[in-house]
């Protein structure tokens, strides 16, 4: 790393750490799972609010791929999320350019440091922004869903259904139902939480195709990821499809 990018990665953590609090960090504590063996367990927070990060990342839009790869190796929660929303404003400003080179290193960076993605937020604020977005632009890379939820690792599968969330709001809607039929055997709760979640994002599009989802695989989807699906439903249809007897 050059001098210039070891100092702008210094500065960017004495800021994050400036807009610090102890209040902020108890509640980061208690919030997120901390526990030994519990996904939180090798995590440290500072108490950084999720609009100071993004302040933050803001003012250091342009920060180079050696500071993020650095920021996303610590052990500090609120680092690596700095970096992915950088990384996301960069993959943003690659998109309003129609710039496919960058957005492909970009996708690439993120890929290649994956295991650094390693908590639901972390993977929520950029898994639809930089790998939905492009395989929106680039739809032969949509093979890589496949290997993503094949993984032995919670966070690969999350990136791979949470990436969903942006190629439904833009009316991509192929993999949807192929990745949640393949998750629905998952036994982690925060996987049945994605998956219900991007069910639910689809149905507001296309409700009868997510309602016939539901109703072929019905004794096959975990009770969580039931409730989020059906979560905008109106109150006589979601009673319905919790009892079991929907028409």
């Amino acid at each position: 790393m050059s001098n210039a990018s070891h100092k702008l990665c210094e500065d960017i953590k004495r800021e994050l750490l400036s807009l610090s609090s102890q209040e902020r960090e108890e509640k980061n504590i208690s919030f997120f799972k901390m526990g030994k063996g519990q996904y939180s367990e090798s995590d440290e927070f500072i108490g950084v609010s999720m609009p100071d990060i993004r302040k933050v990342a803001k003012q250091c839009s342009m920060a180079p791929f050696p500071v993020l790869k650095e920021l996303l190796q610590s052990q500090i929660h609120e680092e690596r999320m700095c970096a992915l929303v950088i990384l996301v404003n960069q993959m943003k400003i690659a998109v309003k350019n129609k710039d496919e080179k960058t957005q492909e290193e970009i996708t690439k960076f993120y890929l290649a440091h994956k295991k650094h993605v390693n908590n639901w937020d972390l993977v929520d604020v950029s898994a639809h922004y930089i790998l939905g977005e492009w395989i929106i632009t680039r739809p032969s890379a949509s093979e890589m869903l496949y290997t993503l939820v094949d993984s032995p690792v919670l966070w690969d599968r999350r990136i791979a259904m949470v990436s969903q969330w942006l190629m439904i709001r833009k009316g991509r809607y192929e993999h949807v139902l192929p990745l949640a039929k393949e998750l629905l055997a998952d036994e982690e709760d925060l996987m049945h939480k994605a998956v219900g979640w991007m069910l639910r994002e689809y149905w507001k599009k296309e409700p009868e195709i997510v309602e016939e989802f539901l109703q072929k695989n019905y004794k096959n989807i975990p009770r969580t990821t039931l409730r989020y699906a059906i979560e905008r439903m109106q109150t006589q249809k979601r009673k319905e499809y919790l009892t079991g007897t929907y028409t």
